[in-house]
């Protein structure tokens, strides 16, 4: 076991101070306030025992219920597990005490009551190769170097959400950065303490535990990967899996609970329905120099590699060599799906798959964004269009004003982010969903749910929309089959 320390118990690397840790994150992850009235309430325990009794078996409860995914054991879904103790071997640093395979998109590192758990995100797992796999673990092992490692990932946290919201430029995300920084700033100036003679103040002890935290990870997640290439191409890519798997829940098209509904709802093969989207194909991602360059800043030991990556389109595709794993079984994929939507225990949950999912879903799913769509082009043309013919001809001219539509900003502002318009020679999903109402609205159905623009007929006829609005593109106008479909009556 590698543990660096230098004989201070209150002191983290770049020299900051273990409370001045806490203070900030307690300061920036929206926790103070409840954490005041936790502190009040505490001074009124003798008037409030039944409330905390109540609270403490909720607590319970979770504890005991709350499991973060499905377990990785030697025996169980051993692959994963020789993987992880693969990369731990090559860097020198001690297991963590639990691996968890979870429904999310992301490799992370937590510790709760001293056990440290290592999550990876089941959808990376269809995405990504075993080295760079062994890229994102080895990132987050390099942390069990240090003490309070689960401390040293929060703290990692805070800083790469300050360096991504300061790439905004404008709206809440900058608001939040500026908040952060001043929040920083302004404890700094407060709260200084000497440290060999050196006064260090808050925030340039947090810049430098960014520096040196984020070295020794960079390091680490090369040396697993084998190169630095490998490991800046598997961060690039987690990041890139991140915004289209929040895209993919996003149209999920499971009905929101209402406040009289006493159970929610949700689909539990939420992975299969990802790893069926990855195989059709997502299409152009938001993968650019501009995403470069702010991942280039959050790692810098692979700066040069990933900005590299910036000049070429990234797509989520399926892995040529995914990692092989055991899938999660039904109760473990429920659980799963609970964690990921956030959905606490004893709350009911009424289980659906994908197949067992009733169509007026996806009906009203459909109706849902095609109607987004003709709002987006009725902005732009200051009236509601005549039909759908209309709607698709305006789109496909004038696609940056309906993107501008969309975002709500002025369209001379898409100039400076290129990537919010697609090549004239790919036209936007938009148009898959104005296609798919059409269709589902005369009785087609969906070939998958979680594949948008490929139906079946009551015929047995198979169309796959993206083909169909491909032909579009190359007669440069509405095809006779496409007038077809969007001058149905009723839309």
């Amino acid at each position: 076991m590698v543990m660096q320390t230098d004989g201070r118990d209150d002191q983290l690397p770049g020299g900051l101070d273990v409370w001045q840790a806490r203070w900030l994150l307690v300061r920036n992850s929206g926790v103070l306030w409840p954490t005041v009235l936790g502190a009040i309430m505490a001074l009124l325990v003798p008037y409030a025992l039944p409330l905390f009794a109540v609270i403490g078996l909720g607590v319970l409860t979770q504890v005991r219920f709350s499991r973060r995914g499905a377990l990785v054991t030697e025996e169980g879904r051993h692959e994963l597990h020789a993987l992880v103790a693969t990369a731990a071997a090559r860097l020198g640093t001690p297991m963590p005490d639990r691996i968890w395979m979870t429904a999310e998109a992301s490799v992370k590192l937590t510790a709760v009551a001293g056990r440290r758990h290592l999550l990876i995100g089941l959808p990376l797992l269809t995405c990504l190769s075993a080295a760079e796999l062994r890229a994102l673990v080895g990132y987050q092992l390099a942390l069990l170097r240090h003490r309070r490692p689960g401390l040293l990932a929060r703290l990692r946290d805070l800083w790469t959400e300050s360096v991504e919201m300061a790439s905004a430029e404008e709206g809440q995300l900058a608001w939040r950065a500026a908040t952060t920084r001043a929040n920083v700033d302004r404890f700094a100036g407060q709260v200084q303490r000497e440290a060999d003679g050196v006064a260090v103040s808050t925030a340039s002890a947090l810049a430098r535990f960014a520096g040196q935290v984020q070295q020794e990870a960079d390091a680490a997640a090369a040396t697993a990967a084998g190169s630095r290439e490998v490991a800046a191409r598997a961060f690039a890519l987690a990041e890139t899996v991140g915004v289209e798997y929040d895209g993919f829940l996003d149209n999920s098209g499971v009905p929101p609970k209402h406040w009289w509904q006493p159970s929610d709802t949700s689909i539990s093969d939420v992975h299969d329905g990802w790893s069926r989207a990855v195989a059709y194909g997502l299409g152009e991602t938001t993968w650019d120099e501009e995403a470069a360059e702010v991942l280039a800043t959050v790692h810098p030991g692979l700066a040069d590699p990933i900005r590299a990556l910036g000049t070429d389109p990234l797509p989520v595709l399926a892995a040529a060599d995914p990692m092989a794993v055991a899938p999660p079984t039904v109760r473990e994929q429920r659980r799963m799906v609970r964690q990921l939507r956030g959905i606490p225990y004893p709350r009911v949950i009424r289980w659906r798959t994908y197949d067992q999912s009733p169509p007026s879903w996806w009906r009203r799913r459909a109706a849902r964004d095609a109607k987004s769509v003709r709002a987006d082009v009725a902005a732009v043309l200051d009236r509601r269009a005549v039909d759908d013919v209309e709607v698709f001809e305006v789109v496909r001219t004038r696609l940056p004003e309906v993107t501008a539509a969309a975002l709500g900003v002025p369209v001379e502002e898409l100039e400076d982010h290129p990537h919010d318009c697609l090549p004239a020679d790919d036209l936007p999903t938009a148009l898959i969903w104005l296609v798919e109402d059409h269709l589902l609205h005369r009785g087609w159905r969906l070939d998958h749910p979680a594949v948008r623009g490929v139906l079946v007929g009551s015929d047995g006829e198979r169309v796959d929309v993206r083909a169909v609005l491909a032909d579009a593109v190359r007669a440069n106008g509405v095809t006779p089959v496409l007038r077809d479909w969007l001058s149905a009556p009723g839309r």
